[in-house]
């Protein structure tokens, strides 16, 4: 009985440490610069080293109302998204807080995007990038159910509101 008592106890430390894995900070051997790498919080964006630019990008980027209405009417419920960037790339500075704005300004459940960050050899812990195809940073997928809608990659074609707002039309 003790032995099945330290081995269940045992099992829920590594479940519990394995999901706990987020906002993990590496040193990226290509640039020997700290990132973030794999699972990433909205936490992980605003508190670690990623504060200094997600933080002024978020809070100055104005959102064009008029497209931001259009969205507020779209049925948002069934959508999946899936963000990947790079804590190192330049376009992800930019666009990464905007993008993050935006869905919580249409107010976008939260827990149906899972962010990633991946490190300079175009990998990241937790997810298979080449099986999503992800070459470029940022990346954002847009699924309803396990159909991929569109994606907006490193830059938007017209602004992340109206290329959002075609790919959910």
């Amino acid at each position: 009985m003790r032995t099945f008592t330290i081995i269940f106890a045992l099992s829920l430390f590594s479940i519990y440490s394995v999901a706990q894995k987020t906002d993990q900070i590496k040193v990226d051997d290509r640039i020997e610069r700290s990132i973030l790498l794999g699972r990433v919080t909205l936490v992980g964006l605003n508190d670690t080293l990623c504060a200094d630019w997600f933080k002024p990008e978020f809070k100055d980027y104005k959102i064009d109302a008029s497209i931001l209405s259009l969205l507020k009417k779209k049925d948002i419920s069934e959508l999946k998204m899936i963000l990947v960037l790079g804590t190192w790339c330049h376009d992800s500075h930019i666009q990464v807080p905007r993008m993050l704005k935006l869905l919580e300004a249409i107010k976008f459940p939260m827990s149906s995007l899972e962010i990633f960050a991946m490190d300079t050899h175009k990998k990241a812990p937790g997810i298979d990038i080449k099986g999503i195809d992800v070459k470029l940073v940022p990346t954002l997928i847009i699924y309803k159910g396990e159909k991929e809608l569109g994606r907006i990659v490193e830059s938007p074609k017209v602004s992340i509101e109206a290329d959002l707002l075609e790919i959910i039309k």
